[in-house]
């Protein structure tokens, strides 16, 4: 069994342990968009040959606090590099891949304060985005989760922005926007005024 692998199965362990503090959406979240994300992070790191390991673990581990925490939690992202850090060690990877991992590829997968700067790291964040546009994300995930206590207006207005920016600020390379833009003018129709 590769090291990939191992860290495969740990994840798909703690999402599925049924810890009672895990973000409500858990069952949602971990097959619809961490798998999502991983699956896509695989085929984008191959087409920009770019290292799929790498690509691949920063998927399975960039959202891994939900699995022990609610979103809204202030220590979730803190939490998810201490668990993506212990994961990774745990499953043999070097201490330097490890830190690569983590402050290269999942610290700026989501675009706010900083932006990947590696091919990785655009890799995941492009795949990130991507799966945003795939799935039922916006409409059922983000309402449901994010959605500020039922003001749809509120919402609406958050939402347009986060769809401005996964699509903006999130997807780095040509083909996977434009293979993306279809989904993205339709998501945009369905919270238009």
């Amino acid at each position: 069994m590769t090291q990939l692998e191992k860290l495969a199965e740990k994840v798909e362990e703690l999402y599925t342990a049924q810890n009672p503090a895990a973000d409500e959406w858990i069952d949602w979240a971990y097959p619809n968009h961490v798998l999502v994300v991983a699956t896509l992070a695989e085929k984008i790191a191959k087409a920009q040959q770019a290292n799929v390991e790498f690509a691949v673990a920063g998927a399975l581990l960039h959202d891994i606090a939900d699995a022990v925490m609610a979103r809204e939690n202030p220590d979730h992202e803190a939490e998810s590099l201490r668990i993506a850090t212990t994961l990774l060690q745990e499953t043999c990877f070097s201490p330097e891949d490890t830190e690569f991992i983590i402050k290269e590829i999942i610290t700026p997968h989501s675009c706010r304060e900083i932006s990947p700067t590696t091919l990785e790291g655009k890799v995941m964040a492009t795949a990130d985005g991507a799966a945003h546009f795939v799935t039922d994300f916006y409409p059922v995930f983000c309402w449901r989760h994010y959605g500020p206590e039922d003001n749809y207006q509120v919402f609406r207005d958050w939402v347009t922005k986060k769809i401005e920016k996964d699509f903006t600020k999130k997807l780095f390379f040509e083909d996977i926007k434009q293979e993306i833009r279809p989904r993205y003018e339709a998501v945009k129709l369905l919270f238009a005024n």
